[in-house]
């Protein structure tokens, strides 16, 4: 019960943030990041069969127009920046969490209210329901940047309207809200660990992205076993080198690690150290 009251409490003082101009902005360049990979997905489309040699995917940017002009064409652009709306969100988890050690407001906080799970069990319900209304609207400007894009190249897009590509569009829209909560709490975690704004996002930057895609080059099961990589399969719906239930229990288990470490950190740790 008193759990309970922290996250409500916790809740509803979030919540105030959410009206900050850089909490729009955040969300803005999340719809843009969505509106750029969907124009460069359908623009460049080749109309032969993609290659799919060590390293090339048939996924993300490596899309044919006949795949397209499928029902599943509809989401291709969504899905297939879901690297970027990652990284994004990776980036806004981690930094707001180091900025409340940095400028000392966790300290005021937990004078308050020392239920710590509570606090921050709250703090990210609020986020990621941010996250979904953020993602969604990214999902209609992702929908109708695609239709203008595809007449402008001639792709037909009939199929699209279908039942099959609602259904697409659904599957899409859970894939991607699913790994962005999985980027959500390992930027969250990874920030209560760390608790500076550069050292995490240099840790956290360098190895999810560069560093995991030069070794996935040379390792191809880089792909089912590095957080960054398997979290974008699960974007994608599964790739080549790892199916989705694969990536999905791999990328829950991550998440779920990340969360019980997150958890000892802010409530072992003295919020001084």
């Amino acid at each position: 019960m008193n759990l309970a009251l922290a996250v409500r409490r916790s809740f509803r003082a979030e919540l105030i943030k959410l009206w900050r101009p850089s909490t729009v902005v955040a969300m803005s360049l999340l719809a843009a990041l969505t509106a750029l990979s969907t124009v460069l997905i359908v623009s460049l489309a080749d109309p032969a069969r993609p290659r799919t040699g060590p390293g090339e995917d048939p996924a993300g940017f490596a899309v044919t127009t006949d795949q397209l002009a499928t029902a599943s064409g509809i989401a291709r652009g969504f899905t297939g920046g879901s690297t970027f709306t990652g990284l994004l969100i990776f980036l806004v988890f981690a930094i707001t969490i180091t900025l409340e050690y940095s400028q000392g407001t966790l300290r005021t906080v937990f004078l308050r209210e020392p239920r710590r799970l509570g606090w921050l069990v709250g703090r990210l319900a609020v986020m990621l329901a941010l996250v979904v209304v953020a993602l969604a609207v990214a999902l209609g400007l992702s929908v109708g940047v695609a239709v203008l894009v595809a007449r402008l190249r001639g792709i037909d897009t009939s199929a699209w309207w279908s039942a099959d590509g609602a259904a697409a569009l659904g599957s899409g829209y859970g894939n991607v809200l699913l790994a962005s909560a999985f980027f959500a709490v390992v930027g969250t975690v990874l920030g209560l660990v760390v608790r500076s704004t550069a050292l995490t996002l240099a840790v956290g930057v360098a190895w999810t992205f560069p560093l995991e895609h030069i070794i996935q080059g040379s390792w191809r099961g880089a792909t089912h076993v590095f957080p960054g990589l398997v979290f974008d399969a699960v974007g994608q719906g599964g790739l080549v080198d790892a199916s989705y239930g694969t990536a999905l229990a791999v990328g829950s288990a991550y998440a779920l690690g990340a969360a019980l470490l997150g958890t000892v950190a802010l409530t072992r740790r003295d919020i001084t150290a």
